[in-house]
Parts: C-alpha cells; sequence; structure tokens
C-alpha cells in the first residue's frame, strides 16, 4: 500500500469524522432546537450513524473529485499558455 493512498484514506476517515459530527449537530438543531433537554446525548447518538453514511461517500467521491480538480488545473494552466 503506497504512502499516497494511506494519506488519502486517512484523509477520508477524518474528514467524514467531521462532517458527519457537523451535519448531526445541525440535524438535532433542527429537530428538538439548540440547547434543549438531551441536546448533547442526542447529537453525539447520530455521530456514529451518520458517519457510517458519509464514510463511503467521502471514500469513493474523494479520489473521483481529486482528479477532476487536478484535470481542471492542468487545463486552466495549459489555457494560459
Amino acid at each position: 500500500m503506497s504512502n499516497e493512498f494511506k494519506k488519502l484514506a486517512v484523509f477520508g476517515l477524518i474528514i467524514s469524522l467531521l462532517t458527519s459530527t457537523y451535519v448531526s449537530f445541525l440535524g438535532t438543531i433542527v429537530r428538538q432546537g439548540f440547547g434543549t433537554e438531551n441536546f448533547v446525548y442526542n447529537w453525539l447518538s447520530l455521530v456514529p450513524k451518520a458517519y457510517l453514511a458519509v464514510l463511503p461517500f467521502v471514500l469513493i467521491t474523494g479520489p473521483l473529485v481529486r482528479r477532476f480538480v487536478d484535470w481542471l488545473f492542468v487545463k486552466i494552466s495549459s489555457n494560459k499558455s
């Protein structure tokens, strides 16, 4: 396994955790309001469920988006020359 692949996998794991934490936070605010009873418990109990939904999406789309951005910047650079 190459270092580049390992870096991409760790990036995917971390960004999925941060994204699922944030989305769960927003969903809990919308559903029950901020600072209500059991807010923190309800929010944190949603994080693992969201993580399991977000992780495969990020691991699949992350490399595709990276390739697209690389291609886009090559295209832009070649048009400037």
